[in-house]
């Protein structure tokens, strides 16, 4: 199945409460503004505001993200054996990770 085929992902963010996902960027999205992009340009991705920290990109993850504590589990089994069971606030999302 391809992704744009899935629907698991539209029918659980589209149960999410919108307000947790007001301003974000879809991955559709994310690929329309690197569309025109020099393919060997690094990724750097910044601090949260906080700090002025940067980071290249070293990871891009699928996972269940939790918006009210911006935490998030893997999918599948964790480290530990478990399954996250995705509640109605858990949005399926892409994680980037930096490098550090």
């Amino acid at each position: 199945m391809s992704p744009d085929e899935n629907t698991y992902v539209r029918d659980q963010n589209a149960r999410v409460d919108p307000m947790l996902t007001l301003g974000t960027i879809t991955v559709a999205g994310l690929r329309d503004i690197l569309a025109d992009l020099p393919g060997d340009a690094v990724v750097v991705v910044a601090g949260d505001g906080a700090s002025d920290d940067c980071s290249p990109l070293s990871d891009v993850e699928e996972c269940w993200y939790f918006p009210a504590d911006g935490e998030s589990a893997p999918l599948g089994r964790d480290a530990d054996g478990n399954v996250h069971e995705p509640g109605s606030r858990d949005l399926y999302a892409v994680l980037l990770r930096p490098t550090r």
